[in-house]
C-alpha cells in the first residue's frame, strides 16, 4: 500500500461515504458489497446534533468530567427490526486522553449508553443495542481501542452510564478495500470478526466509490484532498444544472434552487444530513457557483441567469437559437474558472433560498 492509499484510508470525507454506501441496498453484483445494508441496517441520520440529558450533565460537572453539551456523530445507522444502532464517528488517527477529540469521546460513549434512548428520542423498548463505532485506517486502530477503553474505564470509574465501544479499521489487502472488525461490531452486525473486503481494486486506479457527500466544511483535511473534494461538488453542481437546462424546452424560465440543486448534487443524501450550519455553508459554495456561472451565461445575452427577489435565481430560455448558444457555453463552463481555495463569507439571508 502506496502512501496515497495511507493518506486516503485516514481521509474523513472518504470514510464517511464509504460508511454511507456499505448502508445502501444495492443490486446483487453490484461493485460495492453493502455490508451493514446486507446485516439489515440502514441510515438514521447523518450529522446529528445529539445531547446529553440536564442530570447527567451535571453529574459530569460535579465531578470535573471534561465532555461536551452536545456532539454530532458523522452517522447513525439503524435496524429497524432489531431496534439497533451504531453510532458512527470517523477519524484520521488515534487521539489522547487530554485532547478536545477526547472530550468528544468521552461525550459519544455516554450518549451511546444505558440512556441512548432519550438522545435518539425514541422510547426505551425501541433501543435493544447501541454501539459506537470509530472508522479509522487499520493501521490506528489498536491504539485507538486503547484510548478508548481508558476514556470508557474513565466514565465507569465515575459510576456513570458507559456505552459500548468499537474500532472498525480500514485497509487495502489482496487488491481489495474492506474492513476490519472487532468482537464488538461483530456482535452488532451480526458479522464474523475480521477483515471483510466489499470493493475490489484494479491496480493503480483510485479507491475512492462515487461520493454522496463530496465536502463537509466541518471536516479538517489535508488542502489537496479539500480542493479536489469542492471541485467534485461544483462539478456535480454544473452537472445538475446542466441536466435541468438540457431537459428544458424553450421558451421557459427556470427556478434555479440552491437546496435542491444540492440534493440532486449528493443523490437525495441531502435529506438526512442534519448539521444546518454545515448546509447553509453548501448553499453558500452553490451560489458561488451559480453567480460564476451566471458570468459566463449572460455574456451570451444580458440577464440571462440573474436573481430576482422572492423567487431566487431565475434562468430565462428565449428560443431555440438561445437555448442551443446557453448549451454551448453550459457545456465549456468549468469549476476551474472559480477560486476554489477561498470560503464565500456569510450573508444576512443564509437561511433563505
Amino acid at each position: 500500500m502506496n502512501l496515497v492509499d495511507t493518506e486516503l484510508l485516514g481521509d474523513p470525507i472518504f470514510q464517511l461515504n464509504i460508511v454511507l454506501w456499505l448502508a445502501q441496498p444495492l443490486p446483487a453484483g453490484s461493485p460495492i458489497i453493502p455490508i451493514f445494508y446486507q446485516s439489515g441496517f440502514s441510515i438514521y441520520a447523518v450529522a446529528p446534533l445529539l445531547g446529553l440529558s440536564p442530570d447527567l450533565r451535571l453529574d459530569c460537572q460535579r465531578a470535573n468530567f471534561e465532555i461536551q453539551d452536545r456532539s454530532r456523530p458523522d452517522v447513525v445507522l439503524v435496524h429497524k427490526n432489531a431496534n439497533k444502532y451504531a453510532i458512527a464517528e470517523c477519524k484520521k488517527s488515534s487521539f489522547g486522553p487530554g485532547s478536545s477529540t477526547a472530550h468528544q469521546a468521552r461525550t459519544l460513549l455516554l450518549i451511546s449508553g444505558p440512556r441512548a434512548y432519550e438522545v435518539l428520542g425514541v422510547n426505551r423498548s425501541q433501543v435493544a443495542a447501541v454501539l459506537l463505532c470509530y472508522f479509522a485506517p487499520d493501521t490506528a486502530k489498536k491504539a485507538l481501542t486503547g484510548t478508548l477503553g481508558d476514556l470508557r474505564q474513565e466514565i465507569v470509574d465515575l459510576g456513570l452510564p458507559a456505552g459500548e465501544c468499537s474500532v472498525i479499521g480500514m485497509k487495502i489487502a489482496d487488491e481489495h478495500l474492506g474492513i476490519s472488525v472487532d468482537d464488538a461490531a461483530s456482535a452488532l452486525f451480526e458479522l464474523h470478526a475480521g477483515f471483510h473486503p466489499f470493493l475490489s481494486l484494479d491496480p493503480g486506479t483510485d479507491p475512492r466509490p462515487l461520493y454522496f457527500i463530496p465536502f463537509d466544511p466541518d471536516v479538517e483535511q489535508s488542502p489537496n484532498e479539500k480542493l479536489l473534494c469542492k471541485r467534485i461538488l461544483f462539478e456535480r453542481i454544473h452537472g445538475a444544472i446542466l441536466s435541468a437546462v438540457g431537459r428544458a424546452n424553450a421558451p421557459v424560465t427556470l427556478l434555479i434552487q440552491p437546496s435542491e440543486i444540492l440534493n440532486d448534487a449528493m443523490f437525495g443524501m441531502s435529506r438526512h444530513w442534519e448539521n444546518q450550519a454545515a448546509l447553509r455553508h453548501m448553499r453558500r459554495l452553490c451560489r458561488q457557483f451559480i453567480e460564476g456561472l451566471a458570468t459566463c451565461l449572460n455574456a451570451v445575452t444580458p440577464e440571462t441567469l440573474a436573481y430576482r427577489q422572492p423567487e431566487g435565481w431565475r434562468l430565462t430560455v428565449t428560443d431555440v437559437a438561445h437555448h442551443e448558444a446557453l448549451m454551448n457555453r453550459l457545456t465549456r463552463f468549468s469549476s476551474e474558472e472559480l477560486d476554489l481555495r477561498t470560503d464565500p463569507k456569510p450573508g444576512l439571508f443564509d437561511d433563505f433560498e
